[in-house]
């Protein structure tokens, strides 16, 4: 595609943005960005409590955006809480779509360890659960191989639609396009065949970015998220990921990139400025389309 048609592509991307919140007044922020209808994902840390969870889900719902939850596999102390969990988001807050993630801790809290045990218990379609998203990692993750890793997707993939589910992926952020655009390719050459999210981190100082990558577990080593620390630099600098944007262009005009429906965001320097970011940056590509 020409230089033009990239931008036109970038800014598709941009205006279908996703992103996630931690608090119950997020609602008051997303109404100067974000138009109503959108999806808007409920992010789940260790300790939280998850009838807090539901009730941001439903101040979502209530303020006409579309609520995701995150549903941590190893903060699920029981099978009941999982129960409680789902199906009370569904009933308080008519959650049609979650997220699937381990979770950062390193051990079970109960009987889940890991996604695929999330989506095998049935509750997820039982409370009425339409499509569930699970991680994509172009970095790596916990020491297993690029091949095993891809595996496990397709696992997932073939256990939620065997389930009557669809299913999505959403890429854990980098600060390089390379893994991204490498893991594309692979998932497109396997046959994939779900839509994806390319998670971006939305702009922070270098100090809140590098906390957040060590979390996430971003190059499997704090060596490795160390190497990034010049990437880090000029993306704060930039006051975004514009340097990740942009190095995506031609893999998201791409037969490989087709697959992507949007960005989603993780706002690590405060919702408000990641969703100023993301207008600019929509605004920025239309006009060089």
């Amino acid at each position: 595609m020409t230089s033009p048609e990239i931008h036109a592509r970038i800014a598709r991307l941009l205006s279908r943005a996703t992103i996630e919140v931690y608090s119950k007044n997020a609602p008051q922020t997303l109404a100067e960005y974000f138009p109503r209808g959108r999806d808007v994902y409920v992010s789940y840390l260790p300790g939280d409590d998850f009838h807090k969870r539901i009730e941001i889900a439903g101040a979502l719902r209530a303020a006409g955006y579309n609520p995701v939850l995150h549903a941590p596999a190893r903060q699920m102390l029981s099978a009941a809480m999982l129960e409680d969990f789902i199906g009370g988001a569904a009933g308080a807050a008519k959650v049609e779509r979650v997220l699937l993630i381990a979770g950062d801790s390193s051990r079970a809290r109960g009987p889940y360890s890991t996604a695929m045990e999330l989506i095998e218990s049935g509750v997820f379609q039982k409370h009425g659960v339409r499509r569930v998203d699970v991680a994509g990692h172009p970095e790596g993750n916990a020491g297993l191989s690029e091949d095993r890793l891809m595996r496990i997707l397709f696992e997932k993939r073939d256990a939620i639609r065997a389930a009557g589910m669809e299913m999505g992926v959403m890429t854990q952020f980098s600060f390089d396009p390379r893994p991204i655009e490498h893991w594309l390719q692979a998932a497109h050459a396997a046959g994939l065949g779900a839509p994806v999210r390319i998670g971006l981190a939305g702009p922070a100082n270098p100090a809140t970015l590098l906390k957040f990558a060590l979390r996430c577990g971003i190059g499997n080593s704090v060596s490795a998220v160390q190497n990034h620390i010049g990437t880090i630099g000029r993306l704060l600098r930039d006051t975004g990921p514009e340097g990740v944007v942009r190095g995506l262009g031609a893999a998201l005009a791409s037969p490989a990139g087709a697959c992507v429906e949007s960005f989603h965001f993780f706002p690590f320097g405060g919702l408000a400025k990641t969703s100023a970011w993301i207008r600019a940056a929509m605004a920025e590509a239309e006009r060089a389309a």
